[in-house]
């Protein structure tokens, strides 16, 4: 069968295996990807899809249905695909918008809050772990009977005290990040929206957090204004009403950009919307946001402080399929608004989960006798414990079924002790081991314990799963087909013996399990290493033929003399940039030779336009290797060696 047929084959079967023409909404690919949006993904036969012979992987996410293949082979299989379904080609980014519109309204509320809230994590947890820092300086009996460092080493405090300004600063003005983040993803003036959280957060308000004491005294300021009787008080620690705010920001500033003259545009229009923005928050919107963000607030807290134990167990054993599914994001708010009242027990329930997750793939690790996925299970079963479970969960628990089902029972139990030691924390932070340093000195151990409960019980449980006959004979069933695709040569390879890879970058060397994206994290596309750039430039790293140049430039595949496959992916998910920051200095065919020019890209705009430039080099035939080993972490120079590959 020529490569042609077997494109034609793998197209004509996927279409079948999706449900047919008649389920697909939109299709498009990515470098390695095939993306559909799907009428009913209950039709799909992932099953079948998976044992699809060029198909590397599957998994759906944000009412997107991908299919791995793999570079150089998706966009053959992509043009077979459209062409034996006859469907009209769409870019990423209609596919991208047919999703969202394919989504249940609970789903896009999900979506909506992940989009405002999942950039300000970097910026809550460094705050979280300043103030974790704080706790270990000042926490009474940490470290010293009866005193803290800081009472015991004076000249430390005021250390304590700008560390502690450091880390206040992003919830004393939480509204204007939230106003900045959630004007933007609704389409509005993301500068006006931090100007409204400003507003929120201003000096001349009641502070948020004496409100209480001013209602018991009787002295809260108000406006007087034609009539109405508006109360003068901040937003400070809430979440619902900016983004309430942001939405009608965004709404009255497209509607006045429309009816105000384009020469009168610049001026009227932001002036306007911030007036009517601001008087509609203090008069209306502010007031029932606050009272529905207390409401939901206070029912997580009775679920926690009325049902106690069985609460806890509740809310770890589901945490996981909440995770699967993404509507973990909607607890953030939630937990952000608890933090700012004095405390919330997710962060906790959280990191139980997480934990339970890596307790649960290592012991997967050991029992499954397919090499890739022993790889896979080592290096996502530690990234889980440090809190990314997505390679753990998407690229080995979820796949094998029965480590799912065990990290889901190590959580209720973890869940259940920390919600009865009563384990809170003061900041948000990193949802793994690590984020102990986020609760006060007191809870510290039960915390630790929690998350030992949570790993313990999730391996063990996955231990007992996989000794029944049921999970065997599921497990014997995966791991015999894994090992003979892994065993599986094309006709006429060339191996490589000894070799190695230098690197086609500047920057900074990473293990591939730390690039912010599943696929390549949990090694679906093959193992090797990744690079943090420092310099917009791609270069050969070895003598070969240039067998896949993407037509966005943003993804670049050579095949060495030896017959190594090289992947070179120049960012994360930048294929939606278009070809935009790129250029490519070589076409598909072109023989090069080590440090040829191959790429150049602009660093400061990819990184302006949201996308992360982290270069992953990938060996896409890795199972041709008995071992595909990173030779440096740091920096590191071009050519320099970065991966050795050793022949089978």
């Amino acid at each position: 069968m020529t490569k042609e047929e077997r494109y034609q084959a793998t197209a004509e079967e996927l279409l079948r295996l999706v449900g047919g023409k008649e389920n697909i909404i939109s299709a498009a690919h990515c470098a390695t990807r095939l993306r559909l949006v799907l009428k009913d993904e209950a039709k799909a036969d992932v099953d079948g899809i998976l044992k699809v012979e060029l198909v590397k992987g599957q998994f759906a996410n944000g009412g997107q249905f991908q299919i791995i293949i793999g570079s150089g082979t998706v966009n053959e299989v992509y043009k077979q695909f459209i062409a034996a379904g006859k469907i009209a080609e769409a870019t990423k980014s209609e596919v991208k918008q047919a999703a969202v519109q394919k989504m249940n309204p609970l789903q896009r509320l999900v979506k909506t809050l992940s989009d405002v809230f999942v950039p300000l994590i970097p910026a809550l947890v460094a705050s979280g772990l300043m103030m974790g820092l704080n706790n270990v300086l000042t926490a009474n009996g940490l470290f010293i009977q009866g005193q803290s460092l800081v009472e015991a080493y004076p000249a430390l405090s005021d250390i304590a005290a700008m560390i502690n300004t450091f880390a206040s600063a992003a919830y004393a003005f939480l509204p204007i990040l939230i106003g900045f983040s959630a004007t933007k993803m609704f389409g509005g003036n993301p500068y006006l929206g931090a100007v409204t959280g400003m507003i929120m957060v201003s000096g001349d308000l009641l502070n948020a957090y004496a409100y209480g004491t001013a209602i018991t005294e009787g002295t809260i300021p108000v406006w007087n204004i034609l009539g109405l009787t508006i109360e003068k008080v901040g937003y400070q620690g809430t979440v619902l009403p900016v983004l309430a705010a942001s939405y009608i920001l965004s709404f009255v500033e497209k509607k006045l950009h429309k009816h105000i003259p384009e020469i009168l545009d610049n001026l009227l229009t932001p002036l306007l919307t911030v007036m009517i923005t601001g008087f509609v928050t203090f008069t209306v919107v502010g007031g029932i946001m606050r009272t529905a963000g207390d409401m939901l607030t206070n029912s997580f807290v009775w679920m926690h402080d009325t049902l106690g134990i069985i609460g806890g167990m509740v809310l770890g054993f589901f945490y996981s399929p909440l995770t699967m599914t993404g509507m973990h994001h909607s607890l953030l708010p939630v937990d952000i608004q608890m933090v700012a009242a004095g405390g919330s027990f997710l962060l906790a329930i959280a990191s139980c989960n997480n934990v339970a997750q890596g307790g649960a793939t290592l012991c997967a690790m050991l029992r499954t006798k397919d090499k890739k996925m022993k790889s896979v299970a080592a290096t996502s079963g530690v990234s889980a414990m440090l809190g990314i479970t997505e390679p753990a969960m998407f690229g080995v628990n979820l796949k094998l079924k029965y480590p799912f089902y065990g990290a889901m029972l190590g959580a209720a139990l973890g869940g259940g002790y920390v919600t009865l030691t009563n384990v809170l924390n003061t900041a948000p932070g990193t949802a793994g081991i690590v984020g102990f340093v986020c609760v006060p000195a007191s809870s510290m151990l039960n915390f630790l314990i929690g998350t030992a409960i949570s790993i313990g019980a999730g391996f063990l449980a996955t231990y007992v799963m996989s000794n029944m006959k049921k999970f065997n004979k599921e497990l014997e069933k995966k791991t015999d087909s894994m090992e003979e695709e892994a065993g599986r040569r094309e006709d006429g390879f060339q191996t490589v013996e000894n070799n190695v890879i230098g690197s086609p970058l500047a920057g900074t060397a990473i293990p591939m399990s730390q690039v912010p994206d599943d696929t390549f994290a949990g090694e679906v596309l093959g193992k090797g290493m990744a690079v943090i750039p420092s310099e917009g430039k791609v270069v050969a790293p070895c003598e070969g033929k240039i067998s896949m140049l993407f037509d966005t430039k943003h993804a670049i595949g050579i095949t060495t003399k030896n017959g190594a496959e090289l992947l070179i992916h120049v960012g994360v998910n930048t294929v939606e940039l278009k070809g935009n920051y790129y250029e490519a200095h070589v076409a598909q065919g072109d023989l090069v030779k080590p440090g040829q020019l191959l790429l150049t890209f602009d660093i400061q705009k990819i990184q302006e336009a949201g996308y992360p430039v982290v270069t992953p080099v990938i060996i896409a035939n890795t199972n041709d290797y008995k071992n595909i080993e990173g030779l440096k972490n740091g920096g590191i120079h071009y050519m320099e060696p970065l991966i050795k590959l050793e022949d089978l």
